[in-house]
């Protein structure tokens, strides 16, 4: 099982490079820096980030907040049957950065409740907050990740009329 989920997708689609660019451009707004409040965007794009030259990074736009939104970034590319779009999902850089320096203090934390517990024999319970800190961290990644991992690859394609050709995950920790 990986630390820090992420997911890399190739969707095919019969479409042609042109319709599935139009389709992209329609349906990506550029991204807002600064989110106040929860009031529901009055636009019906389903995404917003940029797309660039077959390239393209992007995230699903949600009422809320969810800091681990899978961040789209991929490319569109000719295929023999139409048009393939290949991404990688990922969880903001930013929030890798915060739950690993968070979940590496979690495990010092416990490499040091352990030599205290058996040099010293302290009370063995912090363990099991520590482990259930831990446990909660990688479980809210986890969850995050994967509840909108799914409906951004299923609102993809709704609008590209595609299918899942491939879906692999990414051997990083």
């Amino acid at each position: 099982m990986k630390i820090i989920p992420s997911e890399k997708i190739e969707l095919t689609t019969g479409l042609s490079n042109e319709e599935v660019r139009k389709i992209l451009r329609e349906n990506i707004r550029p991204k807002r820096d600064l989110k106040i409040g929860f009031n529901i965007p009055n636009d019906d794009k389903l995404f917003e980030g940029f797309f660039e030259q077959d390239q393209f990074k992007i995230q699903r736009i949600i009422n809320g907040r969810n800091s681990f939104i899978p961040q789209i970034k991929g490319r569109i590319q000719t295929d023999i049957n139409g048009t393939k779009l290949i991404a990688d999902l990922k969880i903001h850089g930013f929030v890798i950065v915060f739950m690993t320096f968070w979940l590496g203090f979690v495990f010092l934390s416990l490499i040091a409740a352990v030599v205290g517990i058996s040099a010293q024999g302290t009370n063995p319970l912090f363990l099991i907050v520590l482990l259930i800190t831990m446990a909660f961290g990688i479980g809210l990644m986890h969850y995050g990740f994967n509840s909108e991992k799914d409906k951004s690859i299923n609102d993809l394609n709704r609008i590209l009329n595609s299918r899942i050709k491939e879906k692999t995950f990414a051997n990083k920790a």
